[in-house]
């Protein structure tokens, strides 16, 4: 038994070392990538770039992937889960880039921006090829507003976040329906911040 632990640790050892890089036969006996470096006229192995991590949406979000093969001069739309958000886009007649877009509830809510309603457009390649992205809300409120609210773009500063009037915003209420649109010409966090 003993023998079996000493040959077990013996193995591991080995192991071990040849991980670490240690005994290999590239010539330079163990010695640091500085002290080669200067043995080779002080010119060092070039420092891999990390590739760029690949675009994925969060799990809570929807996604619609359009490529050149799509169909052309058609409205495609996205709704999120709970029914409240909907992005709208037009594929172009010709030369429609491939686009992945994510449409979503940010969790958590990114730091800062305080609204009722936050929803986050996420996009990756061509969506500037895309025609007349439009991005509306439709919820109901507890009690009846005076007039529709807007849709507005967040934006973190280093002051802080700034709102700004998402272009053509409009709504309509009915009661205590309420539904609001406005332009996304790009990805973004778009928020509705009610009157209280």
């Amino acid at each position: 038994m003993k023998k079996l632990a000493m040959y077990v640790g013996l193995v591991s050892s080995v192991a071990l070392f040849a991980a670490c890089g240690g005994g290999g036969d590239d010539g330079n006996g163990g010695t640091s990538a500085q002290a080669q470096s200067g043995a080779n006229g002080g010119a060092s192995s070039p420092t891999p770039t990390p590739a760029p991590a690949a675009f994925s949406c969060p799990d809570s979000y929807r996604k619609l992937t359009l490529s050149n093969s799509s169909v052309q001069n058609a409205n495609m739309s996205i709704v999120t889960d709970d029914g409240i958000a909907r992005l709208t886009v037009k594929t172009p007649a010709t030369d429609l880039a491939n686009v992945t877009i994510c449409l979503g509830k940010p969790v958590p809510t990114p730091a800062g921006v305080v609204a009722d309603y936050v929803y986050e457009v996420k996009a990756d390649g061509g969506y500037a090829s895309l025609l007349n992205p439009q991005i509306s809300l439709t919820f109901t409120t507890p009690t009846v507003l005076a007039a529709a609210p807007v849709i507005e773009v967040a934006q973190s500063t280093a002051n802080g976040v700034t709102y700004t009037a998402a272009p053509g915003s409009n709504g309509t209420v009915n009661g205590t329906n309420v539904n609001v649109t406005a332009s996304a010409p790009a990805a973004g966090v778009y928020v509705v911040r009610l009157p209280h």
